[in-house]
């Protein structure tokens, strides 16, 4: 498998795993979503909002999308728009790496941010911000858990391989 089999994989399988997650929290009250349950944010939808600016942040620094929104410092959240808003940016990272070749995913890139800077292969920003998800994704169960919710998604990247293999 090359680099970009894996890479196009992981950025589908980034796609759909916050497909599940928005149509799982949409079944959710939107009190229960804004609950306060402190992990790295204080409730679901922070953490939700939280995966989408970064992969606006990634998009933009990445792919010099100029159409990047700012989610930071954003108090009063809406969960239709941050369902939206996430499902529409992963789409687009989606399709941005599909079109990417081998040599681009190998190309060193400087990136300069509040947080860090850094010289790395842009394949390598790539699997940081699909693990970036995951990692939030997890700290959800687990608020979800806190909040009784039930019914969560399972979005393993093994499980994404082993459906979308069969098909």
């Amino acid at each position: 498998m090359s680099t970009k089999q894996l890479i196009t994989s992981y950025a589908a399988y980034n796609l759909n795993a916050n497909q599940q997650f928005v149509t799982w929290l949409k079944k959710q009250s939107n009190d229960q979503l804004l609950q306060e349950v402190t992990s790295s944010f204080k409730g679901i939808l922070q953490t939700l909002n939280h995966i989408w600016a970064i992969e606006e942040m990634w998009c933009a620094d990445l792919f010099k999308n100029k159409d990047a929104v700012n989610r930071y410092g954003i108090e009063d959240l809406n969960p239709q728009e941050v369902f939206d808003g996430l499902l529409k940016r992963s789409s687009v990272i989606a399709e941005k790496v599909g079109q990417l070749t081998e040599e681009q995913l190998y190309e060193v890139v400087n990136i300069k941010t509040p947080w860090f800077e850094a010289n790395l292969h842009f394949c390598e920003y790539l699997q940081h911000l699909f693990n970036h998800g995951t990692y939030h994704r997890g700290q959800i169960i687990t608020q979800a858990h806190v909040l009784g919710f039930t019914d969560m998604p399972s979005t393993d990247f093994l499980f994404y391989k082993i459906a979308t293999s069969n098909k």
